[in-house]
């Protein structure tokens, strides 16, 4: 692993990666063999998941492709030094900032979406002119031997290399330096990133979970809500940082809501959910029993059914939740939907302002301004009025989490900018120097600056 972070350092500190048109070479061939490996990458999502062709290529790949094509129209624009002003007391300088690369980056993926949330996080360090080294989960063995066949043969390891393993692969990995690490995974192993980068003082992205509330109010359009959570949460059957964790609901609605919830996963599911070829499986045995393990069996009004041997549980709708319930202690990141009412908003905002921030905020109201007021005092990465998990794929906003849910953000120019250093230049003639600044004048010049200063502002106020 020394060997091969000193090769890639080498080569990025030989420029290799630093021109537009290079960069932009290296994007359109990661675009062509994620497009000529379509069914290799198709087939490996299967093999993990039991995700159908179709809706890999929507959740996986479909982002991807229009990151890359967004990053190649607008890299130029992005790479543009952008002029600052000066202020007076460098007259006659002139200010700028540059948009500069890091260098050596590692990206550690997770397993829910081993290819799009790998791929996103990369496509923006080659954009911003860096070389990456990508670690998949082990738990999506498939995806990952897909990536790393892909990637390792057809391109250089001084750009791109796939390190594939488990636990011990990447605690070797964080031991190393790294001029950027990009961690997208669970806030306890995020937490174990940090600390790890904290000892090579090396930035850290870090896009993490939380259980992200949905607060209904009884004035919303309750089918329209109803099919909108059924399809987040059905999302990659609920294994998605952005899915509704669980309902906050009026309690003059609950009861509609949920048999309207019921309908729409009948919906998408049909009658044998276990026959979707819209529900794809839990990982493995191990996440299979975790969320298992939430279900409390009293409290189940639709679903509940489950069967091991194939990870594979029934979306399931639990009422008469409480806070204390195990299913709310954790995040829940499987096809459970927790449902607890409120008959108080304002005392209901008062305890979310209390938790942990999530990574995304859910309102479903026709009052607007209400919502947007919500979305000002609940602390969250980011929120959605009316819709769930969308905004997720809005490459010309940024995502990312705050607080427990992460730090940071990417997408389009965001994740341009959070793999590169902002440098700030400034430029002077030589045809000027104000003396005033050199001994024995500094004295006067911090004279005439208390002076400027103190009625500049003294005129502010007054």
């Amino acid at each position: 692993m020394k060997e091969l972070i000193a090769s890639q350092r080498e080569y990025f500190l030989a420029g290799h990666t630093r021109s537009i048109p290079q960069r932009k070479k290296n994007l359109r061939k990661l675009h062509d063999l994620l497009l000529e490996n379509e069914a290799v990458l198709t087939e490996a999502i299967y093999k993990d998941f039991k995700k159908q062709e179709m809706v890999t290529v929507e959740n996986e790949l479909s982002i991807p492709y229009g990151e890359i094509n967004v990053a190649i129209r607008q890299l130029k624009r992005w790479s543009r030094s952008r002029w600052r002003l000066t202020n007076l007391s460098n007259f006659p300088a002139r200010t700028r900032t540059i948009a500069v690369p890091y260098g050596v980056t590692l990206v550690i993926g997770p397993w829910n979406y081993p290819f799009m949330l790998s791929l996103v996080p990369m496509i923006s360090a080659l954009a911003a002119g860096n070389t990456v080294i990508l670690k998949p989960s082990e738990l999506t063995k498939h995806a990952s031997a897909a990536m790393a066949a892909i990637f390792n043969t057809n391109f250089s390891k001084q750009l791109i290399h796939v390190v594939e393993g488990g636990v011990e692969e990447t605690t070797e990995l964080l031991k190393q330096k790294f001029d950027k690490i990009f961690f997208t995974g669970s806030t306890e192993v995020g937490r174990i990133v940090m600390r790890a980068a904290a000892e090579q003082l090396t930035p850290v992205t870090l896009e993490l979970g939380g259980k992200n509330p949905v607060i209904v109010m009884p004035d919303c359009k309750l089918k329209r809500t109803a099919q909108r959570i059924a399809w987040g949460k059905l999302h990659n059957n609920g294994q998605a940082c952005v899915s509704p964790d669980h309902i906050y609901v009026h309690e003059s609605i609950k009861e509609q809501l949920i048999q309207e919830i019921g309908k729409q996963i009948n919906r998408i599911c049909g009658s044998n959910p276990k026959e979707s070829p819209m529900l794809p499986r839990m990982v493995n045995e191990r996440n299979f029993d975790r969320v298992a393990g939430l279900i409390d069996p009293d409290k189940v009004v639709l679903g509940g059914e489950m069967d091991r041997s194939d990870c594979y549980i029934e979306p399931t709708i639990m009422d008469g939740v409480t806070p204390e319930d195990r299913i709310m202690q954790e995040e829940v990141f499987g096809p459970l939907l927790p449902v607890l009412t409120y008959t108080n908003l304002d005392e209901l905002l008062e305890t979310l302002k209390l938790q942990p921030a999530p990574l995304v905020l859910y309102i479903f109201t026709r009052k607007l301004r209400l919502a947007r007021r919500i979305m000002k005092e609940i602390a969250s990465g980011g929120g959605m009025i009316n819709e769930v998990v969308m905004h997720f794929i809005n490459m010309n906003a940024p995502f990312g989490g705050v607080g427990a849910s992460g730090m940071g953000s990417y997408h389009g120019r965001a994740g341009f900018n959070d793999f590169s250093h902002q440098k700030t230049i400034m430029q002077k003639p030589m045809w000027f120097e104000l003396f005033l600044k050199y001994p024995p004048q500094f004295r006067i010049y911090l004279r005439i600056y208390r002076s400027v200063i103190g009625r500049s502002f003294r005129n502010f106020w007054h």
